[in-house]
């Protein structure tokens, strides 16, 4: 068997502008709202921090809600509900995660099947964010829920599960060959194919029989 690597494009322009708004605001928000709550001499700007990273947030949300109603392939939010066919990848997934990386990694053409239904909840997470983010300040009681304690807790789910994504991204791209981290830069992913023939072609069998061995060393001496 032979190994060939191919690079194949996954992810659009689009979807990894969505991508990187995200993680980028998310981490924005993360640190200015611990600083708001935590430093109080730095929460005036903090606070100040906060909304701009709460705008590119919602901009990234909206742009990734058209690409998973309108966009294609793996840009639509279709592809993030798991399939009964992929219940061994993702047990095959977390085993990976688990062991550190010692057990094998499964294969997969987009999302990691694990991570799909994450994906849906950290998204949801993020909409109630910026829902309560933005009815705190003149409603902070709905529904007999106080809504500061609620997004400090929504808060800290999503820094929950964005250290167990940079966690998994960065043992994917340590333990397997695909190129996780530069694939959501560049687009394109790395796909290891095996082939018959890429390499070592089949040389021809040669058979001598031992007769013919004597006879050629006579028609020699002829010579």
């Amino acid at each position: 068997m032979a190994e060939q690597i191919r690079r194949v494009a996954v992810w659009s322009g689009w979807l990894r502008l969505a991508h990187w708004s995200l993680a980028g605001s998310t981490l924005l928000l993360l640190g200015s709202g611990w600083l708001v709550a935590n430093a109080p001499s730095l929460a005036e700007p903090a606070v100040e921090v906060h909304y701009l990273g709460a705008g590119v947030l919602l901009f990234a949300l909206a742009l990734r809600l058209f690409l998973g109603l309108a966009g294609s392939g793996a840009e639509r939010l279709e592809h993030l509900w798991p399939r009964a066919s992929e219940l061994a990848g993702m047990r095959a997934s977390l085993l990976f995660y688990l062991s550190l990386g010692k057990a094998p990694m499964p294969s997969w053409f987009a999302h990691n099947p694990l991570w799909k239904p994450l994906y849906l909840l950290l998204f949801l997470t993020l909409a109630l964010l910026a829902l309560s983010g933005w009815l705190m300040p003149d409603m902070p009681v709905v529904a007999h829920l106080y809504l500061p304690h609620v997004h400090s807790w929504l808060a800290n789910l999503v820094g929950i599960v964005t250290l167990a994504h940079l966690y998994s991204v960065v043992l994917q791209d340590l333990k397997g060959r695909s190129a996780d981290v530069s694939a959501m830069i560049s687009g394109q992913r790395y796909f290891s194919i095996e082939r018959d023939g890429l390499v070592k072609p089949e040389l021809p069998q040669v058979s001598i029989r031992l007769d013919q061995l004597g006879k050629t060393k006579d028609s020699e001496r002829q010579r």
